[in-house]
């Protein structure tokens, strides 16, 4: 029986070797290659410390010495960095914060610089490395504008700072600068309250101004209005003097007319009188009137 037990402990730890040995053969196999993604590139460190690969390495399958030799990777694809809530002043000393996000490419003649010359090893700090820059140039961007002027020109403002982001991430670090967008523009409180207050100033002002407009106009109405109607009154009053001199002078005319046929006819007095008699006969007559003979009348009439 102890035979059998001395066996069986003898099976058992040939068992456990072979484990550990399996163990530590896939271990190593594991540990002795690693995937590069396509958006990324890699360098690789003996013990550490020392680069060992000439070129970054590029996307697909690679071999290292495990537990010996280290892999750092650095993302090459496109990326956004934002940069939110940043604090800066325009040039009548009034503080505005913003917003903004930068796009950018780390070529592949740039990764060894960031991963083992900027910063700390590896990629740990990138972000880090950017900010003093992306700040430092949208501080100098703002500081040429006065804080009115801002809204309108934010997209010359853009352009300035995208250039000189660019420009400095560019000489620096070597990163390509695709884009960069000002997102965001946030007025202090006071400056905000001083803003609306103007406009609500100016608004007031063009009421005033149209209110005075409109009562210019209507006095200017009210002005042609009366000069029309007194022109048409003085129009009026020499039509009707007009027509009473013109009425005078044809009574005149007909009386003229009258009296010179009284004059070269006598007879034609007593049918004159005819003609205009209402058919009452005076109550007072005198001497200078003639009496007309009705029975002659009559006789003439039948």
């Amino acid at each position: 029986m102890l035979k059998d037990l001395t066996v069986r402990s003898g099976s058992n730890a040939g068992l456990i070797k072979l484990v550990v040995i399996a163990v530590l053969a896939i271990v190593v196999l594991s540990g002795s290659f690693f995937v590069v993604q396509p958006s990324e590139m890699a360098g690789i460190r003996w013990m550490g410390g020392k680069v060992i690969t000439d070129e970054p390495l590029g996307p697909g399958v690679h071999f290292k010495v495990p537990l010996v030799e280290t892999v750092d990777r650095l993302q090459i694809s496109r990326s956004i960095y934002t940069l939110a809530g940043l604090d800066v002043y325009t040039n009548d000393n009034q503080k505005v914060t913003i917003d903004i996000s930068v796009i950018y490419q780390i070529p592949a003649r740039s990764v060894f610089n960031l991963l083992y010359k900027v910063g700390r090893t590896g990629a740990v700090d990138i972000d880090a490395t950017l900010l003093p820059v992306v700040r430092d140039r949208a501080l100098e961007a703002f500081a040429k504008y006065n804080t009115l002027s801002i809204s309108d020109q934010r997209a010359q403002i853009t352009v300035q700072m995208r250039n000189a982001i660019s420009q400095g991430l560019g000489s620096l670090f070597g990163v390509d600068v695709i884009d960069v967008q000002l997102t965001g523009i946030h007025y202090s409180p006071i400056f905000e309250a001083s803003i609306e207050q103007a406009v609500k100033a100016k608004a007031d002002a063009v009421q005033a101004e149209n209110t005075v407009a409109r009562a210019k106009y209507e006095g200017e109405q009210a002005t042609v209005l009366a000069a029309a109607q007194a022109k048409a009154a003085v129009e009026a009053a020499q039509g009707r003097a007009d027509s009473q001199v013109i009425e005078a002078d044809a009574q005149a005319k007909a009386a003229e007319t009258v009296g010179a046929a009284l004059r070269a006819n006598p007879e034609y007095t007593k049918f004159y009188g005819l003609q205009h008699w209402n058919g009452v006969l005076p109550t007072v007559t005198s001497g200078g009137i003639p009496l007309i003979d009705l029975s002659k009348s009559a006789a003439k009439s039948d």
